[in-house]
């Protein structure tokens, strides 16, 4: 029986021997990192029986493409054309790829390198029947179903070998029979380094939020002082065509769930009239979650739209052409990111397609939605703004509650590595884990949606109840801080006291007090529908009073 590993780290998981990766990972004076190397013979067989433990930081899976599917030279051998059973065998490798996701916070899986050993009939290698057209359809089929899996990153290894300028050879015919491993010395070398670079990274600050000027940042010239057709966007100049592609990146990260902000010191009448009427705008107002156009001192407006945005200026970067404006802003802002506005144009395009913190590993359903969401969310404040009393506005705001069994796992999981101030646990839960507790009998998992005649919010809250004698705990509670002061938690914990499963049963909440979760600490502790038994612990009384102009739909 394999022993049991604990207070794991690291897990590099290869089949090629691993001893060969040992040398070079222990010359790297990263010994801080807890790291175990596993060997395996294929990911099928030998994965599954390993006794791995629950919680590792980071798995890193290297496999040779012939040791990952045992059909692979068949389908090759018959001209690659019956690919039945290898698009199963893929199927089977992302099930494995899932079943270490549980385990792991992130797993780097090493896609297949080009065998540039092999010319394999010439051009031919590169059509239906060649070897790699093989090897790119089944990154391709990889990576194409690994899109919905947050936590497991692709480091594709042709990207990574041009990019690092590797000249050596991949694969080593000797050492194939010598010691059952395709790769060389020289690209094992290379893969630890990548290894080695991955556990050595200080990721920066997220980017969540751009902040941009308009006269000479998006489009060449000044809406001022030219008419809207005579600025410098679109195919006419090199200018041009450099404004008109960096106004396609913005659309490209608007559309991957980064938010969009105007600053600019301009009259908003000559604005309109460039997006309304110039044909090479690629850009709309409606992109923008936030529009800034006066002539006030630009620290003023960035404040504002951080504000209204409800975002923090360490997740914000100011993109503006002239020095004097990008200087106010960072002598007032310590903690916003600076664009380096470059002086030949011409490398724009180049610093905004590389600006750091622009990572993503994939695009939720709300990624996709975020700037509509912003905008409603910025006409709920307006209304806020006329009506002054609190109680009046969420009237106004006609809220309706759906709570149904959890189904929605995938943003379930976001939920739980997003949400801070108001999470209960601040356990976080794996897509699988949370399909677990929902099938446990004695469990109850909810999903609360919400509606207003604004918009749909989506999924916004979570709960996660477990039934136990004549009690029931509520372990789990998360709430979207995009819905905080509506005072919706007394009517989600009425629809528990009303539960046929819970009914004559006490309810409790425990909480996990640190210091992301002050605000549901405070909350909880202010409530007049929970009693604190202890200082993790409240009773949830009887009698709640839930707001009645919140509707609950079952």
């Amino acid at each position: 029986m394999t022993k049991k590993r604990n207070n794991l780290k690291n897990f590099v998981i290869s089949t090629c021997p691993v001893d060969l990766y040992k040398k070079m990972i222990n010359a790297s004076k990263i010994e801080d990192k807890k790291i175990e190397l596993l060997n395996i013979e294929s990911p099928k067989t030998s994965i599954s029986s390993q006794n791995l433990p629950n919680k590792i930081d980071n798995i890193f899976l290297i496999c040779e493409i012939n040791k990952c599917f045992s059909s692979y030279e068949k389908t090759l051998a018959n001209n690659n054309k019956d690919l039945k059973t290898l698009d199963k065998e893929i199927n089977d490798f992302i099930e494995i790829l899932e079943y270490l996701s549980d385990k792991t916070n992130k797993i780097y899986f090493f896609n297949f390198p080009s065998d540039v050993n092999d010319n394999y009939f010439g051009s031919l290698n590169f059509k239906k029947e060649g070897k790699n057209w093989l090897i790119n359809y089944i990154n391709l089929r990889i990576g194409n179903k690994l899109s919905q899996f947050p936590d497991i990153f692709i480091l594709d290894l042709n990207f990574q070998i041009i990019k690092n300028n590797f000249n050596k050879n991949i694969y080593d015919e000797k050492l194939k029979y010598l010691i059952n491993s395709s790769y060389s010395l020289n690209f094992i070398k290379f893969l630890s380094d990548q290894i080695i670079n991955l556990l050595s990274e200080k990721f920066d600050k997220k980017i969540k939020l751009f902040i941009l000027d308009l006269d000479n940042t998006i489009w060449g010239g000044e809406a001022g002082e030219r008419e809207y057709d005579f600025l410098e966007l679109g195919p006419s100049s090199i200018k041009g065509i450099v404004y008109e592609n960096f106004q396609r990146r913005l659309k490209n990260l608007k559309n991957k769930g980064f938010v969009l902000s105007i600053c600019s010191k301009n009259n908003i009448s000559n604005v309109k009239k460039v997006f309304n009427k110039n044909r090479f705008m690629h850009l709309n107002l409606n992109d923008f979650s936030c529009v800034k156009v006066n002539w006030k001192n630009k620290n003023e407006n960035v404040k504002e739209i951080l504000e209204e945005l409800n975002l923090r200026e360490e997740n914000a970067v100011f993109i503006d052409d002239n020095k004097f404006e990008r200087e106010i802003v960072r002598k007032n802002f310590k903690d916003i990111k600076i664009f380096d506005f470059p002086e030949n144009i011409m490398e724009l395009n180049f610093r905004i397609n590389n600006l750091v913190g622009t990572f993503k590993n994939n695009i939720s359903d709300t990624d996709y939605n975020r700037t509509n969401l912003y905008l409603d969310e910025s006409k709920r404040k307006n209304l806020k703004k006329k009506i002054f009393d609190p109680i009046k506005w969420i009237k106004e705001l006609k809220i309706e509650l759906k709570i149904s069994a959890l189904k929605n796992f995938d943003r379930a999981s976001e939920m739980f590595k997003r949400t801070n101030q108001f999470n209960i646990s601040h356990k976080e839960k794996s897509k699988s884990e949370l399909i677990k507790f929902s099938k446990k009998k004695d469990y109850l998992c909810y999903e609360i949606s919400m509606k207003d005649k604004f918009g749909d919010y989506g999924v916004i809250s979570l709960l996660i109840v477990k039934i136990k004698n004549k009690n029931y705990f509520i372990n789990d509670f998360l709430l979207s801080c995009r819905v905080f002061e509506r005072n919706i938690e007394p009517s989600i914990l009425q629809f528990l006291n009303k539960n046929s499963r819970l009914k004559n049963k006490l309810g409790f909440i425990n909480i996990n007090r640190n210091k992301k979760n002050i605000y549901v600490q405070n909350f909880f502790d202010n409530s007049n529908f929970l009693e604190k038994t202890n200082i993790n612990t409240y009773k949830i009384l009887n009698k709640i009073n839930p707001n009645k102009e919140i509707k609950v739909l079952k």
